[in-house]
This record gives C-alpha cells, structure tokens and sequence, in this order.
C-alpha cells in the first residue's frame, strides 16, 4: 500500500476535527445554522475515516485516539459553544439583558455537562471490551445531531418570538438545563443501543435501522425547521430501549 494512501483515514479524522473546531467558532460568533452544517460535516468526516481504515486495512492505535480527540471537539466542544450562545442570546432577552444568577450557574453547568460526558463515553468506549457491534450508552455523534438541530430550531423560534421566549426566560433556562444534564447521562449509562452500521442490505436483522430510516425521512419533511432531525434521535433512543439485547458494540463513537 502507497504510504500516502495509508495516511486516509487519518487525513479524514483531521477533516473531522477541522469542522469541529470551525463550527466551535461559529457558535461562538453566533452563526449557529453554520455551526449546525459543519457539525453535519463532521459526522460525515467521522464515518468515512473508520470506513476507509477497514478498507485500506490501516487501522491503527494512533487512529483511534485520534479520532476519539476529535470527536470530543466536534461533538462534544461544539454543541457546548452552540447551548452556550443560545443562553447568551436568551439572556440578552430578560429585563436586565443578563440571567438572573442562579439561572446563569446552571445555565454553565448545563454547557459544561456536554463536552465532559462526551470526553467520558469515549474514554469508556476506548477501554471497555464489551463493545463490537453495537452501542453501550448514546453515542456521541447522535447526541451531538440531536443538540445542535434542536438549538439551531430554537435559536430560530427565539428570534422570531422574542416576546413569548422572554416571559417563559426561566423555564427556558431550566428545561434546557435539564435536557442537557439528562443527555450527559445517556452518553455515560449502560443502556445497550443499537449500530446504524449494517452488514447487509437485507430487511431481517436490519428491521431497526430500515424503521429508523424511513422515520427519519418522514420527520424531517413534516415536522418544522431541524426538529425532525432531533425527533429521530428521540425515536433512536426509544427503539433501544424497547429491544434491549446483549451489547456488542462497534464504534468508538
């Protein structure tokens, strides 16, 4: 195998960690739908590395770890930044322009909670052996899908009711809060959860995926702005929790 070919996978996780480091800027300046597609980007980037590195037969420890690195950027720093501007942005929308101070520490617990559980389920990943063909906890990509279209659609809903989301501040503030803190806990539980990842493109055994799949589609053309794309990582998590089998898992993500 050309040297430079073997290099693939790892020129891809780069890509992936460039758009995880952009969309953090983005978020930051305020350009969340940016934020959203560079994220989506990342995604892409993530799945193609492992893919080309099965491919090319140029797995590697220093890949993995790599891409783990990356992965806490853009999947854990990036949607912080994007929650993070939405509260400053929420903020700017109270009596005072600013959060009341019990509202703004939790609102920075709230941000915090995303990239340290992200960092945890990647570090658990990366040493737990029960893991080969499918998921123990909500991987990180998923929960970074699910946050970054749900801030992107309410980021969207602030600016065009500013008056309703102003006399609703706290409970803003406080569902996402707790949204935040109920996610960072998925990505840490022991829930088994199935792989997108299939073998075949047969319909038995890949029942799940297929479901998902057309879910999907359906909800994002139904349902306004991103929110579809968040109601199918809800529907994700719900189909595993109701087909709970022996974790396998497969991915570091």
């Amino acid at each position: 195998m050309p040297n430079l070919l073997r290099h693939l996978p790892n020129a891809l996780t780069c890509c992936n960690l460039i758009c995880g480091c952009i969309a953090t800027a983005a978020a930051l300046d305020g350009r969340l739908m940016t934020a959203v597609a560079l994220l989506f980007a990342a995604v892409a980037f993530d799945f193609v590395d492992g893919l080309a590195a099965r491919l090319l037969h140029a797995a590697s420890p220093i890949g993995k770890d790599l891409d783990s690195l990356a992965d806490v950027v853009s999947f854990g720093l990036a949607p912080a930044a994007m929650l993070h501007r939405l509260f400053v942005d929420l903020s700017l929308l109270g009596p005072d322009a600013t959060l009341p101070l019990p509202l703004s520490i939790l609102a920075t617990i709230a941000v915090l909670t995303i990239p340290v559980g992200s960092a945890l389920r990647l570090a658990k990943f990366n040493n737990d052996a029960r893991q080969t063909t499918s998921f123990i906890g909500l991987p990180v990509p998923a929960h970074a899908i699910f946050w970054s279209s749900l801030l992107a659609s309410l980021a969207r809903i602030a600016e065009q009711y500013p008056a309703a989301v102003a006399a609703d501040l706290t409970l803003w503030v406080i569902g996402l809060s707790v949204l935040a803190l109920a996610g960072s806990l998925l990505l840490v539980s022991e829930l088994p959860m199935f792989s997108l990842k299939v073998k075949s493109m047969a319909w038995q055994g890949n029942e799940r995926r297929y479901l998902l799949l057309i879910s999907a589609v359906v909800l994002t053309l139904a349902m306004p702005m991103l929110t579809g794309i968040s109601a199918t990582i809800l529907l994700y998590i719900l189909l595993s929790i109701f087909d709970r089998k022996a974790p396998e898992a497969e991915s570091p993500t």
